[in-house]
């Protein structure tokens, strides 16, 4: 960690040295307009999403965090205050120095824009640590998940007998750790871009619903004394925006999240038997830790 935060920061150093040298403006509002229109904000609203997913996935390691209840909600607003102020601010300086479409590779933007800062060393040290840094975001990626599917499976959302266990030798959920490990591998077969509508797609749904879900609290309490534009404006317009963006998704995108939602609804039917019963409750995993 230490060492890509000292890349990172010695990337926009020489980046800032390089616009300097070239006699560029380090204020320009550039990065913020251009001719693209509507579409264009939407393309921005899409990459935002995909940048700034995953800080809650702290979440799941709420069993063994002293003190979760006051700890992870802390690490939650960190985590996406400090990612949130590195993502923008290597967005903005990279947009200085490569505006628009001036570098022919976009799959290799950040390579290129190394090498032109700070040379092929700088290059390959930048390359290094990119590495580093997508091994580390797997590691952290597949303890969430495998964490979450072994919940799933303790409280009865997910079948026990096999996500609801742990090695007797190691003390982890084996299983779990092993399938997400498959799933990410055979995810290295898709380009790029299939990749992130996949991902915008869970992402834009759960959006969604959170603001739906707002909605019908308000409604199911009739007000309560909550603030209207709060708790029914602001969701509305959030799950507008977000039901409009999900629409826009690449067409295979939509076509899997929504039989995976599908399977998923089936799979809701029987373990509640036709909706008859309540879906196991996932809450008492935060309140035992």
């Amino acid at each position: 960690m230490t060492f890509q935060l000292l890349i990172l920061a010695s990337f926009v150093a020489l980046t800032i040295g390089y616009l300097v040298g070239d006699s560029r403006s380090l204020l320009s509002l550039t990065p913020f307009t251009g001719n693209g229109g509507f579409t264009a904000i939407t393309a921005g609203a899409a990459v935002a999403a995909y940048s700034f997913l995953g800080f809650d996935a702290v979440s799941t390691l709420t069993e063994e965090t002293h003190d979760a209840e006051r700890t992870i909600p802390r690490a939650i607003v960190l985590i996406a205050l400090i990612g949130g102020a590195i993502f923008v601010t290597v967005a903005y300086v990279v947009s200085l120095v490569a505006p628009g479409s001036s570098f022919p590779d976009a799959d290799s933007l950040s390579e290129g824009v190394a090498r032109t800062i700070g040379g092929n060393l700088f290059a390959a040290v930048f390359l290094a640590a990119l590495i580093i840094g997508q091994f580390t975001s797997g590691l952290a990626a597949q303890a969430a998940v495998s964490r979450l599917l072994y919940a799933m499976g303790r409280d009865g959302v997910l079948p026990r007998r096999v996500f609801g266990v742990v090695s007797a030798k190691f003390h982890t959920p084996m299983f779990n750790i092993m399938l997400t490990g498959a799933v990410g591998m055979a995810a290295i077969l898709l380009s790029v871009a299939t990749s992130t509508s996949f991902i915008n797609f869970g992402a834009f749904t759960a959006f969604t619903l959170v603001n739906v879900s707002v909605v019908v609290y308000f409604v199911r309490e009739c007000g309560a004394g909550l603030p209207r534009w709060r708790y029914l404006v602001l969701p509305v317009i959030g799950a507008a925006a977000d039901i409009y963006l999900l629409a826009h998704l690449a067409s295979d995108a939509l076509i899997v999240g929504l039989s995976w939602a599908a399977i998923g609804f089936l799979y809701l039917l029987w373990l509640t038997r036709g909706l008859t019963r309540q879906p196991p409750d996932l809450a008492g995993a935060a309140e035992r830790g």
